[in-house]
């Protein structure tokens, strides 16, 4: 596999990562955790929340109600990211208290997913904003960045308007978007995919919608989940988990109505994806994750140009600054900088050749030159009442009542011919934080 193939294949590994929100990005314990990411795996591209939140003070409104916009909290976030090595996909939202025509907010940081009062002043929100990314970096370099309209419309939470409000936001900021440089990439609708089925019905949706406007989308953006939340009898919400294959299936499913539509050529990028969208999911913590992504994505090479981790530290409000050192946070990392499993996981995916020999449910086995590696898993699924979201078997302390345990028994063919040195890297629940490292052995061919 080579040339473009190789890239779409290979390269989602590390196309993008995420993290919360815009604010997060200037505190110094976050900006000392991204480095590390960067020099120990190296990813291209980031995703987040609340460019336009009040916290950032981009956009008020004079007494006369004229738009005023100020960028000193973006330029000092996004100098630091491409000093980091990292282009933004960059979520245009949530809505300036300011400029929101209800006042409703989401997360504890009060994020408004309303629609704007002012179409017209919008728009110029986002051309001012674009047009001082072209002063301060050049039209060249943001040609490489990527505008994503909104975060999950087809979520209440997100998008208190109706679907129709948000097809026409999308209309008004596509074009914006183009105004400004016709190669400027935009797309969306960043859809849930928490709800399958729900998630896919937008999608149709959004496609006739753009198709029927010829509207510009570059590239298409989903957030695929495995859970769904039903309810009890007594009317609490339970997180159930669906099989392991969910993921492929829904993004599957949006690569085949991509190609069926006007929009056949456009990028695939999932900008949010974990085992479940909760901040308190205490399975984000556990060795479980590592073998949950690594299946994921190997499973997923060739199919779409990104999927991106949400997040890669635990340095996340969304429901407040986590109590507890592993409170079930979505990071790689905790919040005190200790890598969690499914650091290791992307870690040692970044260790991969660049040629490809064999890739199983189970394993992934590369060529680098005359070096092989060989990265293989145990994915142990979730207890039948787990799944259906009893989650009386989890606890802050006590965890592997929640999977059914599975001995490991992977097979591949390794070519090897001669002799070689042989390193083995263990991760497993007695060494989820730091893998242990047999002696380098020798095997005689």
């Amino acid at each position: 596999m080579t040339g473009g193939a190789l890239c779409k294949t290979l390269g989602i590994i590390k196309k993008c990562i995420t993290f919360s929100r815009a604010a997060e990005g200037l505190r110094a314990d976050f900006q000392k955790q991204l480095l590390q990411l960067q020099r120990e795996i190296g990813f291209s591209y980031v995703r987040f929340h609340g460019i336009f939140h009040d916290d950032m003070a981009v956009y008020r409104e004079d007494e006369a109600g004229e738009p005023a916009f100020w960028f000193g909290y973006v330029d000092s976030l996004m100098d630091f990211l491409l000093s980091a090595g990292l282009k933004p996909i960059l979520e245009l939202g949530f809505m300036p208290k300011a400029l929101a025509r209800v006042p409703d907010t989401v997360f504890w940081w009060h994020a408004n997913g309303s629609p704007p009062k002012s179409e017209q002043k919008w728009c110029r929100l986002v051309e001012a904003t674009l047009r001082h990314f072209c002063e301060r970096y050049g039209n060249e370099e943001v040609r490489k960045w990527y505008f994503e309209v909104w975060n999950e419309p087809n979520l209440d939470a997100f998008w208190c308007g109706t679907q129709a409000e948000y097809f026409r936001l999308y209309q008004v900021t596509a074009r914006t978007v183009k105004a400004v440089d016709p190669r400027f990439r935009v797309g969306g609708p960043s859809v849930s995919g928490a709800d399958f089925r729900d998630g896919l019905r937008y999608l149709d949706a959004f496609i006739a919608f753009c198709s029927k406007e010829k509207l510009p989308v570059d590239f298409f953006s989903g957030h695929p989940y495995p859970t769904y939340w039903p309810l009890d009898t007594g009317g609490n919400e339970k997180m159930g988990y669906l099989p392991k294959s969910t993921c492929q299936k829904f993004i599957r499913n949006m690569c085949e109505k991509i190609d069926r539509s006007p929009f056949s050529g456009a990028e695939l990028h999932l900008t949010e994806w974990n085992s479940s969208p909760s901040p308190r999911d205490l399975v984000h913590d556990m060795p479980f994750e590592a073998p949950f992504i690594l299946y994921n994505i190997t499973q997923n090479f060739g199919v779409t140009d990104s999927l991106a981790y949400w997040a890669f530290t635990d340095i996340f409000e969304e429901n407040g600054p986590g109590e507890t050192p592993f409170h079930g946070g979505f990071g790689l990392i905790n919040p005190d900088g200790v890598k969690k499993p499914s650091y290791w996981a992307y870690r040692f995916l970044s260790l991969l050749g660049d040629e490809i020999l064999e890739i199983a449910e189970d394993h992934i086995l590369t060529k680098q030159k005359e070096n092989y590696q060989l990265l293989m898993w145990n994915y142990c699924n979730y207890t039948e009442a787990f799944a259906k979201g009893d989650r009386s078997s989890l606890s802050l302390l006590d965890r592997d009542g929640a999977f059914d345990e599975k001995p490991a028994c992977v097979r591949a063919n390794v070519p090897l011919k001669g002799n070689y040195l042989q390193t083995v890297y263990t991760l497993d629940k007695s060494t989820s934080a730091f893998p242990k490292v047999k002696d380098t052995t020798p095997i005689p061919r």
